[in-house]
């Protein structure tokens, strides 16, 4: 007989997205329950960034010390190098010092940190939460969805042994070929990769490799990102414990089939004659994508991360989106399970986030198309006087022209929100650029980051619940009255000064830190803002 057991929220995929959002609903005492097939954190490397929007998030769910304590050393240079193979000639060099504005918009800075060091951080907090039951070599085999929630059949892969859980709401963090996709019906939808560029499009491999003496032989101080540019091979490395590991992704020309490839040619190629390498693990990928889904979101199941959205990793998009995914819908979920949500709390999901998802598959490809047009020296690896004018020429010009998929401030704490649950603003909105980021306090915006006292961010006062930001006396008592009597946690911040970034006396911050409303006194209605951004009307 087939058991059954049952939970509120039921998670599909144990990766980076799937592990905060369970987190999260940890953190909010929602019971969860999360199947993974796989049975242990990823041992091959994907994501190697932490951006400074999903800092912030990791911050707020009391890990952000730890992630920083992991991956790459802050002693680590943090630069980008452009080199003809990795042993040998440096082309040229960004140094991404340069990122590091006078004063910086937030509370924490980006951080470089691999899929393999960032998993078992989030995986050993979400264990430890009550009512999160994390099952690592469980998989999700189908699917029923009805008005009430979602029966998933699952088993247990190493015994075989199946059984049923019912949950009142499931998530797909299953990847490219999600199930949950699938059960809603949504497809991907945009670029394919079938465009083929000369940098990051159609198949590439992926190369986990230990190289102890990899450094001393490159003949330049180390870099996060290597470049490889030759014209027997395009690519890129990432460094993955600052040491020895390395990811080496070389892009299969056009007409070869990757089960051909010889890997002694590959790092050939990509690391020069003389490395020394082992290879950990390998496998191919598809690159040039552009894919999101076309709907995020049925009734009671979701889909956050790879199931929806697929990038070209140019400028460090998908995880870091995913992991907005899912700080989205968290507070949401939690809201339904305390009962203060209002219906349409969770139809807010899918406005939300496909747009952010959308805007950011563009980066990738914007950055893959302009590599393309790098016209690369005949002597590139020549070792000549005039070779080396040729290099030092092409490796300024790269330098230069790549420096925008680095400068992405604007991307990652530019998103704004548009949904029923967001009280329209009364000014134009703020320039979406991808370089710049204009703090703003009109509503859907992310609050803008200040310091309270000498030490303490505003987005330290913010915790789990919603905020009401009063500054220089403002009124507050209308909206925590209205909020009180729906049940509807808030906490006011109080601040004796206005903060230039700030328009408005008083801003009510939602728990995923984006503004919900914005004005310099409560409205006269104020039981109707609380139950428009609740989601209890439309």
């Amino acid at each position: 007989m087939i058991s059954r057991e049952e939970t509120f929220a039921l998670i599909i995929g144990g990766g980076p997205v799937g592990l905060s959002l369970a987190l999260d609903l940890g953190r909010r005492n929602v019971p969860t329950i999360l199947v993974n097939q796989g049975t242990v954190t990823a041992q091959h490397p994907k994501c190697n960034y932490s951006n400074t929007r999903t800092m912030e998030h990791f911050r707020r769910l009391g890990i952000a010390s730890e992630v920083r304590r992991s991956g790459l050393g802050a002693d680590f240079p943090r630069a980008v190098s452009f080199r003809n193979r990795f042993t040998e000639y440096e082309l040229g060099r960004i140094e991404l010092t340069f990122l590091k504005e006078s004063v910086w918009p937030g509370p924490e800075y980006p951080h470089n940190i691999s899929q393999l060091f960032l998993e078992p951080i989030l995986k050993a907090h979400a264990e430890t939460q009550d009512g999160i039951d994390i099952r690592f070599g469980h998989k999700a085999l189908e699917i029923t969805m009805d008005e009430d929630g979602a029966t998933v059949l699952v088993e247990e892969l190493k015994s075989g042994a199946r059984y049923v859980v019912r949950a009142a709401y499931v998530i797909g963090c299953d990847g490219a070929s999600s199930l949950v996709r699938q059960t809603i019906g949504s497809k991907l939808v945009g670029e394919n990769g079938s465009i083929v560029r000369n940098f990051v499009s159609g198949t590439m491999m992926a190369y986990f490799i230990r190289s102890p003496t990899l450094y001393g032989k490159s003949r330049a101080t180390p870099a996060v990102l290597t470049w490889i540019v030759n014209h027997d091979a395009r690519g890129f490395i990432m460094s993955q414990d600052g040491r020895e590991k390395f990811i080496v992704h070389y892009q299969v020309p056009p007409g070869v089939d990757w089960q051909n490839l010889k890997t002694e040619d590959v790092m050939a190629r990509m690391l020069g004659p003389t490395a020394d390498y082992e290879v950990l693990s390998s496998g191919p990928w598809r690159g040039g994508l552009a894919l999101v889904a076309d709907k995020y979101s049925d009734g009671r199941a979701f889909i956050a991360g790879d199931a929806a959205h697929l990038y070209t990793p140019l400028g460090g998009f998908g995880m870091n989106t995913g992991i907005g995914d899912a700080i989205n819908l968290g507070w949401k979920l939690a809201a339904m399970h305390q009962g203060w949500g209002g219906r349409h709390l969770t139809e807010s999901y899918d406005p939300e986030r496909r747009p952010i998802g959308t805007r950011n598959s563009q980066i990738g490809i914007h950055c893959a198309a302009r590599k393309d047009k790098w016209h690369i020296p005949a002597d590139i690896n020549e070792d000549s006087p005039t070779a080396e004018k040729s290099r030092a020429s092409f490796g300024a010009f790269i330098a230069e022209d790549d420096r925008d998929e680095y400068a992405t401030l604007g991307i990652q704490l530019g998103e704004r929100y548009f949904s029923p649950v967001v009280v329209p603003p009364t000014e134009s909105p703020a320039v979406d650029s991808w370089d710049r980021y204009t703090p703003s306090d009109a509503a859907g915006a992310r609050a803008p980051h200040f310091l309270l006292d000498e030490q303490t961010s505003v987005y330290d006062a913010f915790g789990f619940d919603f905020a009401l930001i009063a500054f220089a006396g403002a009124d507050s008592e209308p909206i925590e009255r209205e909020a009180a009597s729906c049940k509807l946690p808030i906490r006011t911040v109080r601040s004796a000064k206005l903060d230039p970034q700030y328009k408005h006396l008083l801003v009510l911050v939602r728990p995923d830190g984006h503004v919900a409303w914005s004005g310099d006194r409560a409205p006269a209605d104020a039981r109707a803002l609380i139950d428009r951004i609740r989601g209890a009307i439309s």
